[in-house]
């Protein structure tokens, strides 16, 4: 009869691994996880603004630092890493591409940074800032989620049709996808199906690094945007934004096939809705009675 004999091996290690996409709910995706983790969790950043955060940094920070659960970072890229032992669940989230670029104008008004495009936000209009940007920097406006998803970020050429192809295919192996226009969705989503493993990971929250809104009240968003920087410019935006428009109504497609998939999603829903409230109130009506990402 043959004895059962236990062996040395390792266990896994399981971490989610937030890819940062600048002005995508990066900032609130954050906050959810400090208040869920704690010193669980840690931003990952290299030291210059195009470092890249790959395999072997991550695997060194994981095992100098055995507690962290959960990482953020802008400087991560695709595709996923594979390091021995540790299971990685990646969560990314995308946005209309014009209303990113909407918001990342309004963010740049508003940091103190010394940099040319903070420089140029604060003492220009959107449409001179705008021109700075079609005119100088290709690679701040053109498919810019496409290009982070199939290129690493890294900005050769255009992106392509076949560049869209591989986007597509990563954001559906992403195991939390989220949208930022269907944020609720998104979150119900990921606290279900990272139950398993995540178990104290609750999504409601309050929305973090919000600038003035442009989707308050009033004509839609991409009216107000066309407005304000001019049918011209706002087309020459649409245009290059083509493949990214794309990838976001895949991914909106992908997110709900998975909401879908969420027993008794709706009440799930009123949950998450309420326990915001409640954050909110707690807040002492410091934010917006409905949360808004600028």
């Amino acid at each position: 009869m043959a004895e059962n004999h236990i062996v040395p091996a390792p266990s896994n290690r399981w971490i989610l691994l937030h890819y940062h996409i600048f002005k995508n709910a990066g900032s609130t995706i954050e906050w959810i996880f400090r208040r869920c983790l704690g010193d669980r969790f840690a931003t990952l950043h290299g030291p210059r603004e195009d470092s890249v955060v790959a395999g072997p940094e991550l695997d060194s920070f994981l095992r100098a630092n055995p507690e962290i659960a959960a990482i953020s970072s802008h400087h991560l890229r695709y595709p996923l890493p594979a390091i021995d032992n540790v299971i990685l669940f990646d969560l990314c989230f995308f946005r209309d591409p014009l209303r990113r670029l909407a918001s990342m104008y309004r963010y740049f008004r508003a940091t103190g940074a010394s940099d040319e495009l903070a420089q140029c936000a604060r003492t220009s209009t959107a449409p001179e800032f705008f021109d700075l940007l079609l005119r100088d920097h290709p690679h701040l406006i053109n498919d810019v989620q496409v290009n982070v998803m199939a290129n690493g970020g890294v900005y050769t050429r255009p992106p392509t049709a076949g560049d869209l192809r591989i986007a597509q295919e990563r954001l559906r192996q992403i195991a939390v996808l989220g949208v930022v226009e269907m944020f609720d969705e998104s979150a119900v989503t990921a606290e279900y199906f990272l139950r398993p493993t995540f178990p104290e990971l609750q999504f409601e929250y309050l929305a973090q690094n919000v600038t003035t809104p442009l989707d308050r009240e009033g004509p839609p968003p991409q009216d107000r945007f066309r407005a304000e920087i001019g049918t011209t410019r706002f087309m020459q935006l649409e245009r290059l934004n083509r493949l990214d428009t794309q990838l976001l109504a895949f991914a909106k497609d992908e997110l709900l096939r998975r909401f879908e998939m969420v027993p008794e999603r709706n009440e799930l829903m009123t949950s998450l809705r309420q326990r915001c409230e409640t954050l909110r109130a707690a807040e002492a009506g410091s934010s917006p009675a409905t949360p808004v990402f600028s």
